[in-house]
Formats: C-alpha cells, sequence, structure tokens
C-alpha cells in the first residue's frame, strides 16, 4: 500500500477564469506526472471527496479538484445536460494549460468522463469511472429518483438519505460510511445551490432516457484504458451498469467492492487508492 505523506489537502481555493465562468480548483500533490482532474458525484463539490482517499493518490501524483461551473465556488449556472458538463470541464483543463489528463469520474462524474472522452479524446489519457453508467443504462427503482428530488427535510434526514444511497445496510458499510462523512464534513465549507440539484436532476434524466438501440455501440469509441468499480449492491446507479460499461468498452477491468454500494470508494478509501495507482501507473495498455 502507498505510504502516507504529511502534506495537508489545501483548504482555501485558486481561481482560473475561462469563456466568462470564474473556476474554483484545488491543485496538489507530486510536481511531476499526468495530473489527474477529479469529477465528482451529484450535488457534490471539490469539498466532497474522502480526504483518506485522495491522500494516497496525491503521494504519487498531481491531483486536481475543481467545482464545474455553477457549482460550489464556481459561478455561473449549471448546464441541463451532460454533453455540456463536459465542455465545461475540458475548457477548465485546457484553460490550465494542460495537455493531457487522467480522470476520475464518480456517479454523475463518471457520466461527464465519457462525454469528455468522446469529445475531447487526445486531451484524455486514461479514466476511472465510480458507480456510475452508459448512456440509457439500467435504472435505479423509481423512488430512488424521488428520494433525490425530494424537498425539506432535516439535517439527520439528509444524512440517512445520502447512507442510504451510498451504503449497504449493514452495520459493517453504514460504520465506514459514517467515518468517511464525518471526515467530509470536518472540511466542508461550500454547499451547491437549488439551481445545481435542478440543473443535474434535469442531465440525469435524460441520460438515463431509455432508446431503443440497446447495444451501447457507442462505448465503442472510447478507446482509453478504463477501471469501472462499483460496490456489489449499489441502489443508486445498479451494478449492472458497471458491467454493461466493462463488457462494451474496448479497453476496461472492473472492479466490485464486497459489502458495499455506490459509496465504495469512501468505505474503501485506501484499497480504492491503492487500485487507482496501481491502475494509472501500468503499462499493459
Amino acid at each position: 500500500m502507498t505510504k502516507m505523506t504529511n502534506f495537508k489537502i489545501p483548504t482555501e481555493s485558486e481561481f482560473i477564469e475561462a469563456d466568462g465562468t470564474r473556476y474554483a480548483y484545488r491543485k496538489f500533490g507530486t510536481q511531476d506526472g499526468i495530473p489527474v482532474v477529479f469529477l465528482v458525484h451529484f450535488r457534490g463539490t471539490m469539498e466532497n471527496w474522502d480526504p483518506n482517499m485522495l491522500e494516497p493518490i496525491a503521494n504519487t501524483r498531481p491531483v486536481i479538484l475543481f467545482d464545474n461551473k455553477g457549482v460550489g465556488e464556481t459561478d455561473g449556472l449549471t448546464p441541463t445536460t451532460i454533453a455540456d458538463m463536459a465542455k465545461d470541464t475540458a475548457t477548465f483543463i485546457k484553460t490550465l494549460g494542460l495537455e493531457q489528463v487522467d480522470i476520475l469520474g464518480f456517479s454523475i462524474g463518471g457520466m461527464v468522463a465519457q462525454e469528455l472522452a468522446l469529445q475531447e479524446g487526445d486531451l484524455v489519457r486514461k479514466i476511472i469511472m465510480a458507480g456510475t453508467s452508459p448512456e440509457s443504462g439500467i435504472n435505479p427503482n423509481p423512488e430512488i429518483f424521488e428520494r433525490m428530488n425530494r424537498h425539506g427535510g432535516t439535517e439527520e434526514d439528509g444524512i440517512n438519505d445520502f447512507m442510504f444511497f451510498f451504503y449497504e445496510q449493514t452495520e459493517t458499510s453504514k460504520s465506514a460510511g459514517m467515518a468517511s462523512l464525518q471526515r467530509i464534513f470536518n472540511q466542508k465549507k461550500v454547499n451547491s445551490s437549488e439551481q445545481v440539484k435542478e440543473a443535474q436532476l434535469q442531465a440525469i434524466a435524460k441520460w438515463a432516457k431509455q432508446k431503443s438501440n440497446h447495444d451501447y455501440e457507442w462505448l465503442q469509441n472510447i478507446k482509453h484504458p478504463v477501471l469501472v468499480t462499483n460496490g456489489v449492491n449499489d441502489v443508486m446507479v445498479p451494478t449492472k451498469n458497471s458491467y454493461i460499461l466493462t463488457e462494451k468498452l474496448p479497453k476496461a477491468q472492473l472492479i466490485i467492492y464486497p459489502d458495499s454500494g455506490h459509496g465504495h470508494l469512501f468505505q474503501f478509501p485506501e484499497l480504492f487508492a491503492e487500485h487507482v495507482n496501481s491502475f494509472l501507473d501500468s503499462n499493459s495498455y
């Protein structure tokens, strides 16, 4: 396992302007190597990553966290399509002056990663797709969308929803999930707006809309090496989608984590980081 160092994840953001949008980001880790750009989950900001997962990755390569348009500390309005979110991601990366990056996309971030690979193939070297779905993939129970879209409720309700969406309903999974959530709460200062929630829900609904053609042939156009990960029982983005991605992407491999769901990368942060580093370091492709 990667040896931990004593560096601190930055708590203050830097800003860069592109096409009229002021993007907030935080860059840390090693000085050399291909940077990994992290694309966060539904309603998340760059403060929603578990630091226990980030640190081992940043020990071996540069890490870039950022808030996409309208999210967190970045201004503007969040678009209502995954394709536009991918365009904004590419704009941000290019404005930093980077010619090639690795991408780690979690949940909606994994959807954006797929679009980014299709739009800007030369900009991306390798991709990790965690807890995500291909376009027109297997949808969750309709109750999941209803629960995601509900308004109001107490902070306790929000925590209970998060634990339901992200973790198995076992004591081991929930205990690890609460520990991760506390680490995230300890660094959290900025939340996303209702506009972000509504726009991302619209984007997810469009992405999830079923097509008559279910062969997922378009995934063949993503030629990059891909690591697909998920928990054994993801209720938010059903785990079957991870198998579809692995089967249809030309250069994909799959890791399924036990006793876990959508939040597998936070439930097993050090192990997940070890798998990410091994994949990014590999010269197999």
